[in-house]
């Protein structure tokens, strides 16, 4: 059965394009498209960064999980890809075109900067309203959405950003 990922949301495209942005995402994703990986065996083939990527792709929900038992009897995690088509359809205002590529272009160091200055906001807090770190950054919610669809320290839950526990 085909499974397709809609995209309907202008933010949504920072995700995807970041599914392939290293060299180790793009194998990794490839690999989990046509085979089921545990966690082990996705660091030993790719490393921590390779780890970092399935985060990513959980967090953006590309990939699927189930509990396997391996020969030991000992449960471990499985990944897949859980879509094997992606069907774009969103309609934007044009300013907001700049501000997706622009997200989409920047270098890691840039996001991390921005990490940090909403760890800063956040404080103690494990959630906070969209739109208090929104005007405390002076930035678009479009941009907002986007840094956060980059981020693997962040999710979006209603009007909330949250924190990931990786």
């Amino acid at each position: 059965m085909s499974k397709i990922k809609a995209i309907n949301d202008s933010s949504d495209m920072v995700a995807i394009f970041h599914t392939s942005d290293t060299e180790i995402k793009k194998n990794l994703f490839l690999d989990l498209i046509s085979n089921w990986m545990t966690i082990e065996e996705i660091e030993k083939k790719y490393g921590e960064e390779g780890k970092r990527a399935l985060f990513y792709l959980e967090k953006i929900k590309l990939v699927e999980s189930q509990w396997t038992i391996r020969e030991n009897g000992q449960r471990t995690k499985s990944y897949k890809a859980y879509y094997d088509t992606v069907q774009i359809n969103i309609t934007m205002p044009i300013v907001e075109l700049p501000e997706i590529i622009r997200i989409a272009t920047m270098s890691d160091e840039e996001i991390y900067k921005y990490e940090e200055t909403i760890l800063k906001i956040m404080g103690d807090k494990k959630s906070i309203f969209l739109g208090d770190v929104q005007s405390s950054l002076n930035v678009s919610l479009t941009f907002l959405k986007g840094i956060i669809k980059r981020s693997s320290k962040f999710e979006i839950r209603g009007h909330d950003l949250e924190r990931v526990e990786l």
